[in-house]
C-alpha cells in the first residue's frame, strides 16, 4: 500500500484556529483569518489547546491523497469510517479525500492505512499532528 498527500486546504491549521476563535469571539471569521494569517504562533498557541469534543472544528477543511491499493483494502476503510470518499483511477489506483476529523478518527485502527494516512498529515497540520496521539 502507498499513500501520498497530494492537496490540502490552504492554511488548514489557521482555519482551525478560526473556527475555534469564533465561539468564543465577537470578531468575524475573514477578520480572526486575515489577523491569524500574519500570527503563525499564535495558531500554534490556539491548535494546541484543541479538545477532541470540538472535532467539528475539523471538519473546515479536505485533503486528498493518492492511493494505490487492492479494492479489498478501500473497502476496508470505508466499512470503518464512511467519511473517506474513494474514486477509482485504475485497477490499483484511488483518489482519497477527507478531512482532518475523519483522519484521527481513524488512527485509532492501527492498520497500515491509518499509520499512513496519520503520517501524511505532518507537512500541511504539524501542531495538529503533534497532538494526534492525545485525541482519543
Amino acid at each position: 500500500m502507498k499513500l501520498r498527500l497530494v492537496a490540502s486546504t490552504p492554511a488548514l491549521e489557521t482555519l482551525i484556529a478560526v473556527a475555534m476563535l469564533t465561539t468564543t469571539s465577537g470578531a468575524t471569521p475573514s477578520n480572526l483569518f486575515n489577523s491569524l494569517s500574519v500570527k503563525p504562533e499564535k495558531v500554534k498557541d490556539i491548535v494546541g489547546r484543541l479538545e477532541v469534543q470540538h472535532g467539528n472544528i475539523l471538519e473546515h477543511n479536505r485533503l486528498s491523497w493518492l492511493l494505490e491499493a487492492e479494492e479489498g483494502e478501500v473497502l476496508k476503510v470505508l466499512v470503518r469510517n464512511p467519511f473517506f470518499s474513494f474514486t477509482r483511477l485504475s485497477a490499483r489506483n484511488w483518489l482519497v479525500s477527507s478531512n482532518l476529523r475523519a483522519v484521527l478518527e481513524y488512527k485509532s485502527e492501527g492498520d497500515e492505512f491509518s499509520e499512513k494516512l496519520f503520517e501524511s498529515i505532518k507537512s500541511v497540520a504539524p501542531v495538529v499532528h503533534d497532538f494526534g496521539g492525545r485525541t482519543h
